[in-house]
């Protein structure tokens, strides 16, 4: 399969590695030159649970390419997905599918003004790849990808890029129920992410301390309360004891929001905790403490942190 992986990240060189592995024609679609240059000298490199490994694959802005491919996977942030279609839409022809597993919501709505809801797979992942410089990446234990078409429907198109996939070693399921999962994570990244960006805590500090962990568990209720008031079935005990386990088992974490405010870039607020405080709106649902963690990423969004 032709594949093209846009974001060369933590995610995107996973998967895009893995799925070379396995003999597809796979490349990378990225505009950071840092990245560009570190894959074109050394290779994408890999390590941790697959082994030490560098990757020779093809990297580059999307006007570096000009044939069509046969899968996208999107892979950037979700306020970047926009321009990033934009981008390479050059590349999508009319058998083009497009596969996203970003975090947060509205990720499809904003693939489908460049590829049609029928050829759109949507999806989640928790596998723990970490970005340790530009084109090196650390895959630190076993993970999982669950996905479904964006319209609904099986189709034989759908199965074979589970199939892609899962033969790749990323453990895919084909999930009819795959919005749930979606909802699940994004309950914990939204409490987790959103405190840790405000508060500048780790993930072991935020269980460690009575106050917060009361605020981690209200997000959670709120962000359960609407994803029922969207007719979703949600495993409200997983999701707690996912936080848990990351309370006592990645202590150290610093969560993407936080780590992307440190670093003076945007965060993905639209998506994640302003997605769920929009959402709710609609619906009719209070979120107060959710709403409030949206406000104040919005307001500290852009600006020098000070934690």
């Amino acid at each position: 399969m032709k594949i093209g992986v846009i974001g060369a990240g933590a995610m995107g060189g996973l998967f895009a590695a893995r799925l070379t592995n396995q003999d597809n024609d796979v490349a990378l679609i990225e505009v950071s030159q840092a990245t560009i240059e570190a894959v074109e000298g050394g290779g994408l490199r890999v390590s941790g649970l697959f082994g030490d490994k560098s990757y020779r694959l093809p990297v580059g802005p999307a006007d570096r390419y000009t044939d069509a491919f046969e899968l996208l996977i999107v892979f950037t942030k979700g306020m970047h997905t926009t321009s990033a279609m934009e981008a390479a839409k050059h590349l999508i022809g009319p058998d083009t599918w497009a596969l996203t597993v970003q975090n947060g919501i509205g990720n499809v709505e904003a693939i489908e003004p460049f590829v049609d809801r029928d050829r759109i797979v949507m999806g989640m992942t928790n596998w723990p790849s970490t970005l340790i410089e530009p084109g090196f990446i650390n895959v630190s234990g076993e993970g999982e990808i669950k996905i479904w078409a964006a319209n609904g429907q099986g189709s034989e198109r759908l199965k074979a890029i589970g199939s892609a996939l899962d033969r790749s070693g990323l453990n895919c399921k084909l999930d009819p129920d795959v919005e749930a999962a979606i909802w699940e994570k994004l309950a914990f990244n939204s409490a987790l992410n959103s405190l840790a960006a405000i508060t500048g805590l780790t993930v072991g500090e935020m269980g460690d301390r009575q106050e917060s962990r009361a605020i981690v568990f209200t997000v959670l209720d709120e962000v359960v309360a609407v994803a029922m008031a969207k007719g979703l079935t949600v495993n409200a005990d997983s999701i707690r004891q996912s936080v848990e386990h990351a309370f006592a088992n990645h202590r150290q974490h610093k969560p993407s929001m936080l780590q992307d405010r440190l670093a003076g870039r945007r965060m993905e607020i639209n998506t994640i905790t302003g997605a769920i405080s929009k959402t709710a709106a609609g619906l009719g649902v209070a979120t107060p403490v959710t709403a409030t963690l949206a406000g104040l990423l919005a307001t500290v969004d852009g600006e020098t942190p000070r934690l």
